[in-house]
């Protein structure tokens, strides 16, 4: 990449007192064979003596930024960018080493020109849809992830850059739908849509149901139902609800442009911009949509050759989805095809922690402690594990070394603080416990603080924290019951 973009400096050989043409050929070897140090003192030297050559400069900012000297190149490579607006490798390294730099908002502009400057150069577009989506862009960062796979349909960056972006853009219009009508039939029938999508065929069949009472005679919607019936198995059911579909009107899309018509033309990249104010329905297709491209790319990106890079994207898919058992699979098929990795060895000993399967995360966070004992993730589940065979023991040592450290799971000090009382020390374990309220989803939590002051004689605060148990629990035991009360029947 380096000679694809390296600037020449023959405008520079006009002194007759020193060779400044050696010294550019000098420079352009030393980058050439990627001795870019050497080149960045040879290029500074040149500058100094030139100091109105844009070249010289631009050739600098990339000797250093190839030298990981990028807070070093922001100078000469903005000096350049001005001066050679058309230059793609003034414009391209100036916004690679301010990316580097965490700078992402002014990455953006030199990185666009970079793309309009070369458009068939795959790492301008790759950096610029990182930037973009850092900056939460996500509809231009898919613009730039789409050029790039258009450039290379095998790339696997691509592919996942775009099911992020698309995934992004689901939660905008969700949210947005949430925020104009939370009980809007629109909102009902997505989410109808997403337990359909994982096999909840109860409560999809419930949210249906419901939109349906809030907005009767939709024909898409009694074709969800439908949908929900032959995944539950129960086809004949089905036929019934396709009957009740078929017997109203269809949407007529011959002439019509509409967001639905865009998606029932499979025309999901015709989508609504978010970026306005939209009704429901309009919010409701474009969610779909940008699901549907989401589901798209990662049908691309699964289709792909198996490598190392495609089996890592996958696992941070998985894992942005908590399918953490998948994401544990595909990081051990990447470290089986490839040369091995530490890095991506941890994190498939993580993702096995999460997913449960503790007899595989075991050993491996065991060796991770070894070797790395001031990491707290490792002494943080390596406690929680010990915790949970009620070995507190041996918990509490690596519980208390995680909490000591940065990096520490939030979990860990409940799992601490459980761990105290159960060794019956009372007063370590109301600490810790009261610091992890803010995790109490059913009322556990508050229970075993209120046990801890019990044992420590404070009565008022025992009392109060056994009142936000039973509120909790009896939230949590309706939820609980209106969900089991859910069941498939058949068509009203």
């Amino acid at each position: 990449m380096v000679g694809a973009i390296l600037l020449t400096s023959a405008a520079v050989g006009v002194s007759a007192q020193v060779d400044p043409n050696a010294l550019a050929e000098s420079a352009r070897n030393a980058m050439a064979e990627r001795r870019f140090s050497e080149a960045a003192e040879i290029y500074s030297d040149l500058a100094a003596k030139f100091p109105n050559e844009p070249t010289l400069q631009a050739n600098l900012g990339m000797a250093l930024h190839f030298s990981n000297r990028d807070t070093e190149a922001i100078a000469p490579l903005q000096e350049a960018a001005l001066a050679l607006p058309s230059s793609f490798p003034a414009q391209f390294a100036l916004g690679a080493s301010l990316s580097r730099l965490g700078r992402y908002a002014e990455a953006v502009d030199p990185l666009r020109k970079s793309t309009q400057i070369n458009p068939q150069h795959p790492f301008a577009h790759a950096l610029l849809g990182e930037a973009l989506e850092a900056v939460k862009e996500y509809p231009q960062a898919a613009r730039a992830w789409r050029a790039l796979r258009d450039i290379d349909p095998t790339n696997a960056y691509a592919h996942a850059g775009l099911i992020r972006c698309n995934e992004e853009l689901v939660a905008t219009a969700v949210e947005q739908l949430r925020q104009l009508d939370p009980e809007s039939p629109y909102m009902l029938r997505f989410l109808g849509h997403m337990r359909l999508a994982t096999a909840q065929y109860p409560s999809a069949l419930y949210l249906f149901r419901t939109a349906l009472e809030r907005q009767p005679g939709v024909r898409a919607v009694h074709e969800a139902v439908a949908s929900v019936y032959e995944g539950a198995g129960q086809p004949e059911w089905a036929k019934v609800e396709r009957l009740k579909a078929e017997s109203l009107p269809a949407t007529d899309c011959a002439e019509s442009q509409s967001a639905e018509c865009n998606f029932l033309g499979g025309r999901f990249d015709l989508a609504p911009s978010l970026s306005g104010e939209l009704p429901s329905s309009d919010l409701f297709w474009a969610a779909r949509s940008y699901a549907s491209l989401a589901e798209q790319s990662f049908k691309e990106l699964a289709s792909l050759p198996e490598s190392v890079e495609k089996l890592t994207l996958v696992a941070d898919i998985f894992a942005s989805q908590e399918q953490f058992s998948r994401a544990a699979d595909a990081c051990r098929r990447a470290l089986e095809i490839g040369e091995g990795s530490g890095e991506l060895e941890r994190q498939m000993a993580e993702l096995l922690y999460l997913a449960k399967r503790v007899e595989e995360a075991r050993p491996l966070l065991e060796r991770f402690y070894r070797s790395d004992p001031d990491d707290a993730r490792w002494a943080a589940m390596l406690g929680n594990l010990l915790a949970g065979e009620q070995d507190y023991e041996k918990a509490v040592p690596l519980l208390e070394s995680a909490v000591a450290r940065p990096g520490a799971p939030v979990t860990a000090r409940l799992d601490l603080g459980r761990s105290y009382l159960a060794l019956d020390k009372p007063q370590e374990a109301a600490e810790h416990l009261s610091a992890s309220l803010g995790l109490d989803g059913d009322g556990s939590i508050h229970y075993q603080l209120a046990q801890a002051y019990q044992r420590l004689g404070m009565r008022e605060q025992a009392r109060e924290a056994l009142a936000q148990y039973q509120a909790l629990d009896a939230r949590t035991r309706e939820q609980t019951e209106a969900s089991a009360s859910l069941e498939i029947t058949a068509p009203e």
